[in-house]
């Protein structure tokens, strides 16, 4: 159970509904027994990652990546993301009816009193309690208490924007927002030049990997981009716009874990996640691993980074003819893997 769901649970206890609160708006909306506790309101769910999404789709829910609707009770989950947080909490009172309450849980170690301070100074006064390691804060909307200017600036850091020092636009909720990350950096330097046909980017965040890979090769006909973060594949649209007249290109707001839609590929590129939280779960890069070789057409390559000490290699060889470790740097590994049954010259 997800504790700041179950903190919520309390809140919806102790709080019910109040007079004309019928319209109920969930930010990072994650599936829970607050969804019936909500019961016989117009509820709507905002959440841009695709396996929550899913889970939301199988109980029923109204779900979007975005609106703008306006509502009388706003919910937000705070991320590991401050900054999406700020941003979420104040796109909640933007679309917040007056008197309208807001209601935010947030884990301690996600920083919960910082997040409530914040949010006393943009609505003014609220009320809290703790429980399960998370806290609930909730205040009402008051215009005249309301700090708009704060509000908007949270707005504007939410948004896309530049990379410093690239070309590149992100935001906050994406991996590696706000930098080039260290490993797919690595992978980058890798990559050969002569890569062709149509492939692959498991886990494309904003696109990096892709546009350096396009910068190199120009026998590449076809690219898929697969990314489970909306807003990432937001960005790398925008990122990848100057090769989309020489390169067809695909975007799917896709959960790489299922397996692709997609066979035969040449090759496939990716820095696979570890991780759905704070914890280490290298089953998620091994589901990476198989979804990419078994897309794969007999003789393709896969290229990909991972932590240096994350035992891909025995899954690897299951599907390889040849496999080899290019680099190793910075706690990173960089492989090459090809599929068994092309030509092996």
């Amino acid at each position: 159970m997800n504790p700041q769901a179950s903190a919520l649970d309390k809140f919806l206890d102790q709080h019910p509904k109040e007079e004309n609160e019928d319209d109920v708006l969930i930010f990072r909306a994650v599936p829970g027994d607050h969804l019936r506790r909500l019961g016989g309101r117009s509820v709507f769910c905002l959440q841009t990652f695709k396996p929550e999404s899913d889970a939301l789709a199988r109980l029923g829910a109204k779900i979007a990546t975005e609106t703008h609707t306006p509502c009388d009770l706003a919910i937000v989950f705070a991320t590991k993301h401050k900054e999406e947080t700020l941003y979420h909490m104040a796109q909640a009172v933007s679309l917040l009816n007056e008197g309208g309450r807001l209601v935010v849980t947030a884990a301690n170690d996600l920083g919960a009193p910082s997040l409530e301070k914040r949010c006393a100074e943009l609505i003014g006064g609220i009320q809290s309690f703790s429980k399960h390691k998370c806290r609930v804060f909730w205040g009402k909307k008051e215009s005249a208490r309301l700090d708009r200017a704060l509000m908007a600036s949270w707005l504007r850091a939410g948004e896309l924007q530049p990379i410093q020092g690239t070309e590149l636009l992100s935001r906050p909720g994406i991996f590696s927002w706000n930098r080039i990350d260290p490993g797919s950096r690595l992978l980058a330097e890798c990559l050969p030049d002569d890569l062709a046909g149509c492939g692959a980017d498991l886990g494309a965040g904003y696109g990096y990997l892709s546009r350096m890979l396009l910068s190199r090769s120009a026998a590449i006909d076809g690219l898929h981009l697969f990314e489970a973060e909306h807003k990432a594949l937001e960005a790398a649209r925008r990122n990848l716009a100057a090769f989309a007249s020489a390169t067809s290109l695909h975007f799917h707001w896709y959960d790489v874990t299922a397996g692709l839609p997609v066979d035969r590929l040449d090759f496939v590129i990716m820095n696979p996640p570890f991780h759905t939280g704070r914890e280490a779960e290298p089953g998620l890069g091994r589901a990476f691993i198989r979804a990419a070789l078994v897309s794969l057409k007999p003789g393709g390559r896969l290229y990909f980074v991972a932590n240096r000490h994350l035992p891909y290699e025995k899954l690897v060889r299951t599907f390889a003819s040849r496999e080899k470790t290019l680099a190793e740097s910075g706690g990173y590994k960089v492989m090459e893997v090809r599929k068994q049954g092309g030509d092996e010259r």
